[in-house]
């Protein structure tokens, strides 16, 4: 999905989602753009299409995160990390 078609898909105001690699868009009204359940500015889920297509490994690895801080599940990870931490240093501190 190249920039100018997602362009061209966010102009038509188009209720059908849109599939950029392996994340979904949806239109949601007023320059609101849902990427997999997080919302975002137009300009914002441009950006995040750019940096899917990009070549650059950490572009697109920068996008991932962005949209999993968005939809919440970024917080969810850290919070299980740290679960696990504080259970290793509890296990450790009972020897």
């Amino acid at each position: 999905m190249s920039e100018e078609q997602f362009r061209e898909w966010a102009n038509r105001r188009s209720n059908l989602p849109l599939a950029v690699r392996g994340h979904t868009f949806v239109y949601k009204g007023d320059n609101v753009i849902s990427v997999d359940g997080g919302k975002f500015l137009y300009e914002e889920a441009l950006d995040i299409v750019r940096q899917l297509n990009s070549r650059n490994p950490f572009d697109q690895f920068g996008a991932s995160v962005s949209i999993a801080e968005r939809n919440g599940v970024l917080r969810l990870v850290v919070l299980g990390l740290i679960a696990v931490i504080v259970v290793v240093v509890i296990l450790l501190a009972r020897r």
